[in-house]
């Protein structure tokens, strides 16, 4: 999608949806982290200028889900212990989810638990079918359905319009949002992670999420694209399993050529699918 006309089209579709910036700090820490050695220090210092972003990150690096079994009391603490890797993408959990917030009347709660369980799920399926880089399965992962809150806080039917789409067993996701909002949460999740200065293959990926023939067609885009996309429409499915959840339509839509993707056969699948339902629980 580098091409100017192409990009002027998607822009085209946004009709005012607005994006926040990147935060500064986010950029900060990300420099640091692209040095040949960073520094630790200079990574707790830019993250502690933010008072308020620094109590959030610590409760969550305490919280049962990053527990190792002793307090954290400083970013350097849960940079030595979690390692800058898992503190950088608890950082950017939670700048995305201040950057979206939305109104009172439109709750984001089961969006944000969704999307951390995805990025967690995608990283461990990234580690054990060893097919991308976890750390970039994480970010996909939690930035793939960025593009809904924004949505949301712009399209008053919106909300319809995706309950719609994730039951559609015809048309596609995207297509279905297009329909009711003459645009789609994947061509606005495209952008601001272009604005937030996310890997080009990222943002990619963000773009094409719910186009699963694509995964089939060779030359289109990269096979990090295709597997990040087959990572995390599996992680989706196994999370909907777990909670009981059999009416969507994405799984189906795409477990073949996913498959296909991540090199693996349909029993094969089936068997990560259990140990993974088990890995969850």
């Amino acid at each position: 999608m580098n091409a100017v006309s192409e990009e002027k089209e998607l822009l085209s579709l946004l009709q005012g949806v607005d994006f926040p910036p990147c935060p500064a700090v986010l950029l900060a820490v990300d420099a640091e982290l692209k040095k040949e050695i960073p520094d630790p220090r200079e990574i707790a210092r830019h993250i502690s200028t933010d008072v308020a972003l620094s109590g959030c990150l610590m409760q969550v690096a305490n919280s049962p889900a990053f527990s190792t079994g002793r307090a954290l009391n400083s970013i350097t603490q849960a940079l030595q212990v979690l390692g800058t890797q898992q503190v950088f993408n608890l950082l950017l959990t939670q700048l995305l989810k201040v950057a979206l917030s939305g109104a009172p009347d439109v709750p984001l709660d089961r969006f944000w638990d969704s999307s951390a369980r995805t990025a967690r799920l995608a990283a461990e399926l990234a580690r054990r079918l060893r097919s991308v880089r976890p750390d970039v399965a994480y970010t996909f992962g939690l930035f793939h359905d960025c593009g809904i809150p924004l949505l949301m806080k712009r399209f008053p039917q919106a909300r319809a319009a995706l309950a719609e789409a994730n039951v559609a067993d015809e048309q596609s996701f995207t297509e279905v949002e297009e329909r009711h909002l003459g645009t789609n949460h994947a061509v606005v999740g495209y952008f601001l992670a272009r604005r937030w200065h996310l890997p080009s293959f990222v943002a990619e990926g963000i773009l094409h999420h719910h186009d699963y023939r694509l995964l089939a067609e060779p030359g289109r885009v990269s096979d990090d694209v295709k597997r990040l996309i087959s990572i995390v429409v599996l992680a989706e499915h196994i999370i909907r399993l777990q909670v009981g959840d059999h009416g969507e339509q994405e799984w189906h839509k795409a477990a073949s050529v996913a498959c296909e993707s991540l090199g693996l056969s349909l029993v094969a699948i089936d068997d990560l699918i259990e140990d993974m339902c088990e890995w969850l629980a």
